[in-house]
């Protein structure tokens, strides 16, 4: 087998990016679209260097930030496109979050020939639960969560389509990738859409945790795994994640009915899948108080999760992190979608390997 494969490594394409807003004109719902591409040869290095790569406000910020940062992505704004229709990948973000929360991982990729889609998910966005958190109304979390489960199922099946239709993909199989209640989307979504024949959630919501009594998680109870087919799985976990623990991590994956395989790394935190791991964690702190502020310890102990957070100099360096999930993630792709046998035999054979080579050392489990 050759061991010239190394989807850690930064593809040969140069990535573009563009926004778009789709809407789902039977449901009367429009979502801001982030979409990676490769892009044409003549955009090679632009996509790398500072000067000229793509910007935008930072979305997470904490209460120490005088003024909103400026974040770059690995990406050229509406750079020429190259070998479009591509094979797509859908990203979904998480509670909380935005579409262009791991631009870390969809630029990659990109670079690897994947046209990537990331929406945001009105209702379960960032600006959405900080108007939540802001508010004096009280509120049912219980009933939001499961509003922002049903929307996302129907939200799948119409983004495949409309990049379909939008000539952004071809109509092949699809691969799917999210981050907490994105990874629960990635989960649901090859019962809603029969494209999806990969799937890589991330730390995903939906197993047993402290945040959700276990009488009633309505992510758990919207969950379905009367998948169309056989789809191969690789669930990525954190060991030390503070809102979804292990032990909800491995209810999950012991349930995805075409078995599969489950990356653990150590010393991670439930934010050590996004951009900027740095200001995420000390974010995810911050929403977690807001939590504790609005909720009380009602239904979850929002304090007791608080303290449960280790600092950030006892986890795992981030960039090792990065280098880990985009490797993971493209290889997961590539042995699917492309039928790729050195992929295949690095997922089966050498994936704790390569994972301690680039920093960010796991544990597996195989199904």
């Amino acid at each position: 087998m050759s061991s010239t494969y190394d989807p850690f490594l930064r593809g040969p394409h140069p990535v573009g990016v563009k926004t778009e807003t789709w809407t789902d004109e039977a449901r009367g719902r429009s979502l801001p679209v982030e979409i990676w591409y490769p892009a044409t040869p003549e955009h090679a290095g632009a996509d790398l260097d500072p000067a000229t790569q793509d910007t935008f406000a930072a979305v997470w910020t904490t209460a120490d930030m005088e003024e909103t940062p400026m974040v770059h992505q690995a990406a050229v704004r509406d750079a020429t496109p190259a070998a479009i229709p591509g094979q797509l990948v859908l990203f979904s973000h998480g509670f909380a979050g935005h579409r262009r929360e791991a631009t870390y991982l969809c630029t990659h990729l990109a670079s690897h020939g994947y046209v990537v889609v990331s929406a945001d998910f009105i209702g379960s966005c960032s600006w959405d639960i900080d108007a939540v958190m802001a508010s004096d109304e009280p509120d049912d979390m219980v009933a939001r969560r499961e509003f922002m489960g049903l929307d996302r199922k129907a939200d799948v099946p119409f983004l495949a389509a409309e990049a379909t239709r939008r000539g952004w993909a071809n109509d092949g199989p699809i691969g799917f990738t999210g981050i907490s209640l994105g990874g629960w989307t990635a989960y649901i979504a090859p019962a809603v859409e029969p494209r999806v024949t990969v799937t890589v959630p991330m730390c995903p919501a939906g197993g047993r945790s402290p945040i959700y009594p276990d009488s009633n998680n309505a992510l758990r109870s919207l969950l379905d795994f009367n998948w169309h087919g056989h789809v191969d799985v690789l669930h990525c976990a954190a060991d030390r994640d503070s809102w979804l623990p292990l032990y909800g991590h491995l209810e999950l994956f012991r349930q995805a009915p075409s078995g599969g395989q489950i990356a653990i790394l150590l010393d991670g935190d439930h934010n050590h899948f996004c951009d900027n791991i740095a200001v995420g964690h000390a974010w995810f702190y911050d929403i977690t108080m807001s939590m504790h502020a609005k909720y009380g310890s009602g239904e979850a102990d929002w304090q007791a999760i608080a303290n449960n957070i280790p600092p950030l100099e006892d986890l795992v360096d981030e960039h090792a992190v990065y280098a880990l999930w985009r490797g993971l993630t493209v290889a997961r792709m590539d042995a699917t979608l492309r039928h790729s046998a050195e992929a295949a035999d690095l997922l089966a054979n050498r994936l704790r390997e390569e994972s301690a080579r680039v920093g960010a050392p796991v544990l597996t489990i195989d199904r």
